[in-house]
This record gives structure tokens, sequence and C-alpha cells, in this order.
């Protein structure tokens, strides 16, 4: 039986009656098997112990500790007392650790912040070199995973930051959200204890063979491009007005761990290379206070169309270069007399998506010119008479009280003039021109809209689409339904961006 096949059935006999809770126990695996703690956030009661318990399972003989930490708690109790009998006898400093967290492979520790500063000293070492000082002895600990808890995260400027930087992985357990879920777990018999088939239980040769296979998995430059987007985005985010800069400070240790982790997901889901599909666990890596776990999810899964986006911003950019400069080589506004006008007060826009829209000729004088970089406010909406869009610039003394026609689908929006039309919410539209009439495209600009739209047909839209399929067939048993809910949602803004610049792309056509 392969990795991925064992830790798949696995998963399935450890979720045997857990509600909502699957997801965590599966990156609790993952991040066992990686070697990394992990850290759960919630209130009482929502099974954080019970992930603990279940994952002393997955190992063959695996021994647990846990224990409930308060403010009073001593390293006896959690590395165990002192031999008084080595004292008293031979003048030996040691401790009697069987049963206790040195002689343990998975431990739980809850309300971990409450751990007394010696407790706290002792376990940065057994987290990070999995080692114990145990007198004049260094103790090289079985422990795979320690599993903290707490319905806090740890306060500010009590000495807590190192241990915290411990916990890569960090989960938020939550109560059962489901109406069917929860009545599920009611009615459902207490299971006292869930039998793991011997053949699906890790074993300690089998953990050991595992470290070196995943040190093994490629990591791609197409990950790595993914992860240059989040740290940058990370940088960005500290230099926002207010914002303390340790609330988004990764360390080098952890980046080096996030990768194993990444690593340790491909091996595990029969891969010998990270994919972007690996990527959104990191949204459990990276978020330091509740508070930015949202700006965590966001630029995890803009990570993912960074590349996209990346050739979407220079075509943009290169279709806005292309008339501007048109715009000052003076066949632009000043030709407005080639455009054709429409019930005697209009210009006709071409390529609107909503069907015909009107341009109110008078207003065209008061919108910003392109190259100045503002723009000028204005509205849309919906003429039954002329059957048309009609869209008016705002602006002192305007003839038109658009507030009274609150009840005709206002919509605002914001205007620029440019060569040959007008520029609506970034997209340019150009105007109708009289019959062989007005100046002649630009040869020198045209092919810049002919490039765009091919780029996009034979590059951008193959890219994303073969993004979406990576995503939707993928069967990373690490990821849950709502990874995936949130990185199609990623996909979809990312297509709808897609279309604006195409749109961009055809109406500048008729522009330059």
């Amino acid at each position: 039986m392969d990795a991925k096949a064992q830790i798949s059935a696995l998963l399935k006999q450890l979720s045997e009656g857990v509600f909502e809770k699957q997801h965590i126990l599966a990156v609790a695996l993952l991040s066992t098997v990686a070697g990394e703690s992990i850290f759960l956030l919630g209130p009482p009661g929502t099974a954080k112990s019970l992930v603990a318990r279940r994952l002393k399972l997955a190992f063959k003989d695996g021994k647990s500790f846990e224990y409930l930490m308060s403010r009073f708690s001593t390293p006896d109790e959690i590395f165990g007392p002192v031999s008084i009998s080595l004292l008293k006898n031979e003048d030996r400093y040691e401790r009697v650790v069987e049963g206790f967290l040195p002689t343990a492979h998975i431990v739980f520790l809850d309300e971990i912040w409450k751990a007394s500063p010696s407790i706290q000293n002792a376990l940065l070492s057994a987290i990070n070199e999995r080692i114990f000082q145990n007198g004049d002895k260094t103790l090289h600990l079985p422990m795979k995973a320690l599993i903290a808890a707490s319905n806090e995260l740890p306060a500010e400027d009590e000495g807590l930051e190192a241990l915290w930087d411990r916990f890569l992985v960090r989960m938020v357990s939550n109560c059962i959200q489901s109406e069917t879920e929860f009545f599920k777990m009611i009615k459902q018999k207490v299971i006292t204890e869930v039998a793991i088939p011997d053949n699906l239980q890790i074993t300690d040769a089998q953990y050991e063979e595992w470290q070196h296979e995943i040190e093994a998995v490629q990591i791609t430059d197409e990950t790595c491009a993914a992860v240059s987007h989040i740290r940058k985005r990370l940088k960005e985010e500290t230099k926002e007005e207010g914002v303390n800069a340790m609330d988004y400070y990764i360390s080098d240790r952890r980046w080096k761990k996030c990768f194993r982790l990444l690593q340790a997901s491909a091996f595990l889901n029969g891969r010998k290379a990270v994919d972007l599909t690996d990527i959104p666990l990191l949204i459990h890596c990276l978020w330091n206070k509740s508070e930015t776990i949202p700006i965590a999810i966001d630029l995890v899964c803009t990570s993912l169309t960074a590349n996209i986006d990346k050739q979407l911003d220079k075509l943009e950019k290169d279709i806005d270069k292309a008339l501007k400069d048109k715009g000052k080589s003076g066949t632009g506004q000043s030709s407005n007399g080639s455009f054709s006008v429409s019930s005697y007060f209009y210009y006709t826009l071409l390529n609107y998506p909503k069907g015909r829209c009107l341009f109110y000729v008078a207003d065209y004088e008061y919108v910003a010119e392109y190259e100045t970089g503002n723009s000028t406010n204005g509205i849309i909406y919906p003429d039954k008479d002329k059957n048309a869009w009609i869209v008016r610039a705002l602006y002192t003394g305007a003839p038109f009280a658009y507030k009274t026609r609150a009840n005709a689908n206002v919509k605002k929006v914001t205007l620029k003039k440019c060569a040959g039309g007008i520029i609506i919410d970034g997209i340019p539209y150009g105007f109708e021109k009289i019959r062989g009439g007005g100046a002649s495209l630009f040869d020198s600009y045209e092919n810049v809209a002919t490039i765009a739209l091919n780029t996009l047909a034979t590059t951008i839209q193959p890219q994303m689409q073969k993004l979406k399929e990576l995503f939707a067939g993928t069967a990373n048993i690490f990821l849950s339904d709502d990874d995936l809910k949130i990185t199609k949602k990623q996909f979809s803004l990312c297509e709808k961006r897609i279309e604006e610049v195409k749109a961009k792309a055809q109406n500048a056509q008729q522009l330059l």
C-alpha cells in the first residue's frame, strides 16, 4: 500500500464519529508526518483534545500525554517528578520521565499559555530540537507532534513569542455550524474507542523512511513564485498605517518549515514535486493574530493567480500607454466633429456590452483628460424612450437632475477622455464616426490591442483553464471543501478580470 492510499484510509478511520473536524484531523496528521507541531484556537468543547487522542491512534504502539495547564502547573507534572532515591543515594538530580511528556509520541497541552516560564523554556527545545535535558543526560524525544490548545492567543509582551513561533500550523476549531451535522452528533452513540487496523498504522521505521522521501520532493519554480508573491504582500501589509510589523512577521525558520510541510503534502499525495494545490495549506501557517486570518487567506489565494495577474497588468499598461500616446498625437479630442451624432445630442458608443449606449455631447468638454490621471464622476442609466443606455458626466452647473432618476436604475461611473472616445470605469469605448470622415486608425498603435487579444487567447486563458482543471481534478487529501471554495472564488475573480481586459482590448481596437 502506497503512502497516499494508507493516509487516505487512515484518515477515514480516524474521522469516525467526528463532525466538521475532519480537516483539522487531516492537517494535524500532515503536520505530524512533517515533524511539526500544531496549535488549535477555539472555545471549550470543540473537540480539540479529541484531535490529539485520535492522532495517537495513527501510530503503531503510540503513546500519548495530555495535560491541562494552569498558572500553578509545575515541571514535575509535565516532565516527571525528580527521583528521590537518586537524589538521596547518588546525589543526582534526575526526573522519572516514564508516562510523562519525554516518553510520549503525541503530546496534548491544553491552555498552554498559562504554563510557567520554566515549563515554557523546556518546551522550546522539546518542540524544536526534540530533546530534553534530564539532569546530566540529554534525552532524544520520540515526540512526533505537540498539539497545543487554548481559547485565546498568547498575550503580548509576556515573553511568549518564541513559544508561539514554534507552532508552525495554527487552526481554528469552532462549534459545529451545519444543523444536519449538529443533530448527527447529538444522536450519535458515544464512541469509546476507534479501532485502527494494524496495516494502516504508521510504524517508527516507516515514519523515518518517509522523512527521507519528503526531503527528496522537488520544490518547483511555480511554487517559489507563489511564495514570492505572498512574501511581497506581507511586506506591503507591514507598511500600512497603524500596523504592527510583528503581526505579519514570518521568520526564515518558519519559511523553511512551511516548505517542508508542502513537501510532505506532495509526498503523501503521491507526487514527487510540490504544486499549487499544496499552497492553500499556508493559510494555516501565516497568521499571528486572529484579525489577520482574512488577510492570510487573501494573499495565499491571490498567489495562485499572481502570474496571470502580472500578465494582465502588463497588457493593461500597454493599452493605456497606447491610448495616452495617441491622445497626445492630436487625433483624439480635437476630432470630435468626425463623430456621428444620434438623437441630436448624443455620441454612440461602440461595443457597449449591454446594448445601444449614448453619451451626451455637451458633457464631453467637462470630462477629465486621460493624460492628467484624473477622472470625472458620471452616471449611466437605461432610457426607455431612446431604447438605449445614457451616459452623463456630473459637474457643477450640469443641466441634469440625476437624483430625480432614482427609479431608473442609475449607476455611478468614472469617466476619462481618450483618443476617439470615452473611458468608463477603466474600459475604453470608441465613438461611432461619420462614414468617410475622421482620422484614420494609427498603424503604430493598432497592433497593441491585437497583440493583447492574441496573448489573452493563446497564453492567459489557457493558463487559467489549466489552473482551474488542476484544482477541479485534485485529490489533495489535505484540502477541505472550504479551501476549494475560496480558491474557486479567486479563480472567478481572475476570470472576470480577464474578460474586462479582453473588453478593453476589443474596444481599444476601435480607438487605436
